[in-house]
């Protein structure tokens, strides 16, 4: 992936946002490192990038992250364990969406398109995320997620990044429960 500084700035920064609201124990430093993010070159970002994303591998986690880009919110980038999710390299999900056939969770793509045109166009950020997901296997799994925006340094939202993992069960069923509840009570 060939991104510019601006794009891995807000990357970075939509990583931080979720990780932060969802697992605020992954990559406790990053907050003390984003005012280094302002100077940085292209080339040192790709490389903080990439560490977190290995940081969020097994055995630390199983925590899977990618990114898409508009218009088409096709996918920019993702971890080893998306990939694997998806079946697929991760070479060979760049510049891919949703919609693709050879991916397990297809069938929910307007759900996710529609998840995402929100939060690009919202410019907010939906956390803590309980859903249920079809994997390759055809089996559905519950899975914690959150989304957030990319933004450029002047606002605007060109895409956005997502972070999930899968629960088990009864944890995805608890989860969901307290989710529900807490909508209730802010309605």
């Amino acid at each position: 992936m060939d991104n510019s500084a601006d794009e891995l700035r807000a990357i970075l920064s939509a990583f931080q946002q979720v990780a932060a609201a969802s697992w605020p124990d992954l990559n406790p430093d990053m907050k003390s490192r984003t005012s280094r993010w302002s100077s940085a070159s292209a080339a040192e970002l790709r490389a903080e990038l990439d560490g977190y994303l290995r940081e969020v591998a097994p055995p630390k986690s199983n925590v899977r992250v990618m990114w898409k880009t508009g218009p088409k919110y096709v996918f920019g980038g993702c971890n080893e364990l998306f990939a694997k999710d998806a079946g697929l390299a991760r070479s060979e999900l760049i510049g891919t969406d949703d919609f693709d056939k050879r991916l397990p969770w297809r069938h929910q793509a307007a759900k996710y398109r529609r998840d995402d045109e929100t939060v690009v166009k919202t410019g907010k950020a939906n956390l803590d995320i309980i859903e249920r997901q079809e994997s390759t296997a055809g089996e559905m799994t519950w899975v914690r997620a959150g989304k957030a925006p990319l933004k450029l340094a002047d606002g605007t939202a060109f895409g956005m990044l997502a972070m999930y993992e899968i629960v088990d069960a009864a944890t995805g069923r608890a989860l969901f429960m307290k989710s529900m509840k807490n909508e209730t009570a802010t309605a």
